[in-house]
């Protein structure tokens, strides 16, 4: 659902398996053409192709589902967010490595073996890593996001954060030397005053981090 105050708001799963799948493509690729300062950062980075996957505006996300950040539904849904994020970046991962070759370390009994990361996913995807290889050593890596989510993503909550605050101010300052004050408003607080919502009586699933506890 677009604006996911109206109706009955829906994570859409599949464009988003779609993104990730994408996301990556894209970073691996970035590997390829990234210049490296010295030899050593080359070798390290053929040999593992890390990446790292994330989120930005998990808690904008939320509230505009209409679920609390710090109540039992909304840590259920963020859990299943970011488990259809792993499971989509390790299957695309597995289908590069079918493409283009495994990372070169690669050794599948090692990266299986019990207590890795990869030994917690799913039967299936384990299965196909044995099989095809996986291309990237590291797929996952959570951000604060907090610039990118302000310069490049309408301030969205930041990485798997509740907002921080629905207004505040902030100094920026001008090529000429100067400051300018500016009034910086969170997106889902934004969206939901321009779709005719009262700010000044925000609904409870409105929780932002100054709202509750960091237990």
């Amino acid at each position: 659902h677009p604006f996911g105050f109206g109706g009955e708001p829906s994570f859409d799963f599949a464009a988003f398996e779609s993104s990730v799948t994408t996301q990556v493509r894209a970073l691996d690729n970035v590997l390829e053409v990234t210049f490296w300062p010295l030899p050593q950062q080359q070798a390290e980075s053929s040999a593992k192709r890390r990446i790292g996957v994330g989120f930005t505006g998990l808690g904008n996300a939320l509230t505009m589902l209409r679920l609390r950040y710090d109540a039992p539904e909304g840590r259920e849904m963020a859990a299943r967010i970011a488990v259809r994020m792993r499971d989509a970046a390790y299957t695309a991962s597995v289908a590069l490595a079918k493409e283009k070759g495994a990372f070169a370390k690669f050794d599948a009994a090692g990266y299986l073996a019990p207590g890795t990361f990869a030994s917690r996913l799913p039967p299936a995807l384990q299965k196909a890593i044995r099989a095809q290889g996986i291309r990237n050593s590291h797929l996952l890596s959570i951000a604060p996001t907090g610039t990118v989510s302000l310069a490049f993503a309408d301030n969205a909550s930041n990485g798997i954060e509740p907002a921080f605050s629905w207004m505040y101010r902030r100094k920026k300052r001008e090529a000429d030397g100067s400051t300018t004050d500016y009034a910086v408003e969170d997106h889902a607080w934004r969206l939901y005053r321009e779709l005719g919502g009262d700010v000044d009586k925000l609904p409870d699933y409105f929780v932002s981090a100054l709202d509750m506890s960091a237990a």
